[in-house]
């Protein structure tokens, strides 16, 4: 996998001409916020409303497009059972990222910044896909604390019914599982992996409140 990453940086910006790209943690001070393994935010060179959407477009699809090598890779290496179960896994997954990104930005789905709102949300999504394929991510809090606030925020938010929230734990329970498969220790695993995977939704769902 880490050849995977070290190998990247080059042929992605020739491909979509960011002059910004890192494959690692990074804390990008944008509307974004992304705070996560992947790619990071471009630096715009335009700061107007139509530069900064193609800046988000152009993100959006560099992640992307590292989420399907490092996606081919792990797949390449399971069983036929194994590569069935993580075509199910993706399916999900990319439901609630289609729902997610939806809910953040439709508020604003008539203004200018729609594309910005959007597109960054599907970078930042992805982002978290890649972190959940390698099996690791950034990790800021205790899971007790991760736990209060996602509870809290769901609550307020008014969000524990709604699509995105509904296909995220589809996904997570799917995706644990299968993280799980390659371990005797099974169940450690599994709440180790979903404590992980609810620290990325707390982010997301942080990002949501700030953004309405």
């Amino acid at each position: 996998m880490n050849t995977i990453l070290n190998s990247l940086s080059n042929s992605l910006t020739l491909a979509f001409g960011l002059s910004c790209l890192a494959i690692a943690p990074v804390a990008a001070e944008t509307i974004a916020q992304s705070q996560i393994f992947g790619v990071a935010a471009p630096a715009c060179e335009s700061q107007t409303q139509i530069g900064l959407n193609i800046c988000a477009s152009r993100w959006a699809k560099t992640t992307n497009f590292l989420r399907s090598l490092i996606y081919e890779e792990v797949s390449s290496q399971q069983s036929e059972a194994g590569r069935t179960q993580l075509k199910v896994i993706e399916k999900t997954w990319t439901s609630y990222r289609d729902n997610h990104c939806q809910e953040v930005s439709e508020p604003f789905r008539e203004g200018s910044i729609y594309p910005l709102l959007y597109l960054s949300c599907l970078a930042r999504v992805t982002n978290d896909r890649i972190a959940d394929l390698q099996g690791t991510n950034n990790p800021k809090l205790t899971p007790d604390a991760t736990a209060q606030r996602l509870a809290k925020i769901l609550n307020q938010g008014n969000l524990k019914n709604s699509a995105g929230q509904r296909q995220w734990l589809q996904y997570q329970a799917q995706h644990c599982q299968f993280e799980s498969l390659r371990f005797t220790e099974r169940s450690q695993v599994v709440k180790q992996c979903r404590d992980r995977l609810a620290e990325s939704r707390l982010r997301e769902l942080e990002a949501l409140v700030r953004i309405r």
